[in-house]
């Protein structure tokens, strides 16, 4: 009777034993080694990936841009890195895991970007990426205990998701744009990164998807609305971790009943609830209104004057008519007008008309005047 009961009792403790256990493991977070990322907290090298940007291995940076007249620009990448003094209360609140972080920023322009990796994962598995976001959007220079914040009036601009391409699309060069199948967290907004002092926090986002094959992308995403003085978003301490692909269902065996009897004292173990999926939704950013682009106009340069050359007047051996103004304010009688002809209808004379005439003139002159001499001849004779 004593050994059935010690029997009892000492199943009963192994019993709870594994129950804690498996309670324990549920909670604990997934091990560093779990963690299929490279370079997950940005802790390893890095590299200059265009003229005035740095990017941690592992990770490849990407902006959106639509060409000429784009609104969006491409940001500055940098690995924020303490120093050996372990640097300003600045440069400490922009690092949680270690010793770096990432960031890309720009000043006074709108951007579309952040970073991606390609990753291997274990065939058809489902896997969950998180990542760590801080964010500073501000106007104008906002100080609180060392540190730049973002203004307490600016919040609601600025956002970061994290995502999963389920096909593990490699994308070629930086400028581009995330596919239309990546699976959306959803976003940590500016705000939400603001502790009550103001100053900035760190906060996770995440996103759980089925992969499609072996290899998945992750993707980092973030974008403003407004063109501040400051945007930019810091990223730190990321994580992907598969959870395995789906088993096969299998029949049940039919176990033969046997005459063994089975301990009353042994208790069930109830088996640990498996948590259901909630499936997160695609995040469909909030559109933003894109104004209608108008070019600017080309300048066309000033034809340089030039002077109309001086006509030289000929004068007109013909004298013109003097044009005879009429007093339009004083009244005009039928008579007159009906004696008066239009100026434009006189008939003016011919050169050969005005020589004609002169002609004539002259020897009428030289006729009178040789009539007039003989006349007083005469009388002198007399």
């Amino acid at each position: 009777m004593h050994k059935s009961i010690g029997k009892g009792l000492l199943w009963c403790t192994m019993g709870c034993i594994l129950v804690l256990a498996g309670s324990v493991s549920l909670a604990a977070p997934p091990e560093q080694g779990n963690n299929l990322l490279v370079n997950p907290s940005f802790e390893d090298g890095f590299r200059q990936t265009s003229r005035s940007s740095h990017t941690a291995d592992g990770w490849n940076p990407w902006y959106y841009h639509t060409g000429p007249g784009s609104k969006y620009f491409e940001p500055e990448w940098k690995v924020i890195q303490r120093p050996e003094n372990d640097g300003s209360a600045d440069i400490r609140a922009r690092l949680l895991d270690g010793n770096r972080s990432q960031q890309w920023f720009n000043t006074y322009a709108l951007h579309r970007a952040g970073l991606w990796q390609r990753v291997k994962v274990p065939h058809n598995s489902r896997v969950t990426f998180s990542i760590w976001v801080q964010i500073l959007s501000a106007r104008e220079n906002h100080w609180v205990n060392g540190t730049m914040v973002s203004g307490p009036k600016d919040l609601g601009n600025y956002q970061v998701l994290a995502g999963i391409d389920p096909t593990g699309w490699e994308p070629q060069g930086q400028v581009l744009e995330p596919p239309a199948n990546v699976v959306w967290g959803t976003p940590v907004w500016d705000y939400q990164t603001v502790a009550g002092d103001g100053s900035n926090q760190w906060a996770p986002t995440q996103i759980t998807a089925q992969a499609q094959g072996d290899y998945v992308t992750v993707w980092v995403y973030g974008f403003n609305k407004w063109a501040y003085r400051y945007e930019a978003g810091f990223v730190d301490k990321a994580s992907l971790v598969a959870a395995g692909a789906p088993a096969p269902v299998r029949a049940a065996a039919t176990a033969k009943p046997t005459n063994t009897p089975v301990p009353t004292s042994t208790p069930t173990v109830p088996p640990t609830p498996t948590p259901t999926h909630t499936a997160t939704p695609t995040y469909t950013p909030t559109p933003t209104v894109t104004p209608t682009f108008t070019p600017t106009p080309t300048f066309t340069p000033t034809p340089t004057y030039t002077p109309r050359p001086t006509s030289t007047l000929t004068p007109n051996p013909f004298p013109t008519p003097t044009r005879i103004h009429q007093n339009l304010s004083a009244p005009v009688s039928a008579n007159a007008v009906a004696a008066k002809a239009p100026i434009d209808s006189i008939k003016r004379k011919t050169p050969a008309e005005f020589l004609i005439g002169g002609t004539i003139s002259v020897l009428a002159l030289a006729v009178g005047l040789f009539v007039g001499g003989r006349m007083r001849r005469r009388q002198q004779d007399l």
